[in-house]
């Protein structure tokens, strides 16, 4: 018995050790992993895609459902009404799937709008600014990009796609085709950007985070391109904007 302590006492020390760099090797191979730009939104793609192909796949089985049970119950009335029935659901799956389609092509269209600001701000890394893609925050979801510039000055940019010309009109913020003017689906987007860096303020413990709206597409014809303290401006012309601020 007293061998036995002896051999776990001198041996404790170096298991200790080893156990220490080992756990040393893991954390220097697994370094906290940065998002990409429109990381999140293309998760939502894949995820909007899936849905509507089992959508789908569940519209096809009930309608072959629908023809077997015509086949058997047609000269039955109990059994139309279960056959209309079962088509009217194979229809509504089939629409379901088409608006999840359509769902995840918007949200493709802002991973695309996303990757493009992320390649338009890259010089601003190389002059020393810090970028940080789909930040998690707690009551709108993702910021799409939060930036540090050089001068300890904090910025907020949510990045849209939508075409048309953006005009501030009736208290809001709207798109413009022609002489006809409409709201956004998505609500009040100055309102959005602005509790962003709200959000953001708090989670980086700064005095204040300037807010910006960038489109991709589409013009802008608002003065100044301010609207209530969010800058609202295209994406060649954010960099510029985003320099002059920073003055």
């Amino acid at each position: 018995m007293r061998f036995l302590q002896i051999a776990i006492g001198s041996w404790y020390p170096l298991l200790s050790e080893f156990q220490s760099l080992r756990n040393s090797i893991n954390y220097r191979k697994l370094p906290p992993r940065t998002k990409q730009p429109g990381e999140q939104i293309r998760k939502l793609v894949k995820e909007r895609r899936q849905s509507a192909m089992l959508s789908y796949t569940f519209a096809v089985v009930v309608l072959m459902g629908t023809v077997l049970l015509f086949s058997i119950f047609r000269t039955s009335f109990v059994g139309m009404l279960l056959s209309l029935g079962a088509l009217v659901g194979s229809y509504n799956l089939y629409r379901n799937g088409q608006h999840l389609m359509k769902r995840a092509g918007d949200a493709q269209r802002g991973a695309t709008a996303e990757t493009e600001v992320a390649r338009l701000l890259r010089p601003l890394e190389h002059r020393g600014w810090q970028l940080e893609y789909n930040l998690r925050i707690r009551r709108w979801g993702d910021a799409d990009v939060v930036l540090h510039s050089p001068q300890d000055n904090w910025y907020v940019v949510d990045v849209k796609s939508h075409s048309g010309t953006k005009v501030y009109e009736s208290g809001r913020l709207r798109k413009r085709y022609g002489k006809n003017t409409f709201d956004f689906n998505e609500g009040d987007l100055i309102g959005k950007v602005k509790g962003q860096a709200t959000e953001v303020k708090h989670l980086k413990s700064t005095r204040w985070v300037t807010a910006l709206l960038c489109f991709t597409k589409g013009n802008v014809d608002i003065p100044s391109n301010e609207v209530g303290g969010v800058y609202v401006v295209n994406a060649t012309d954010l960099v510029n904007t985003l320099l002059h601020l920073d003055k």
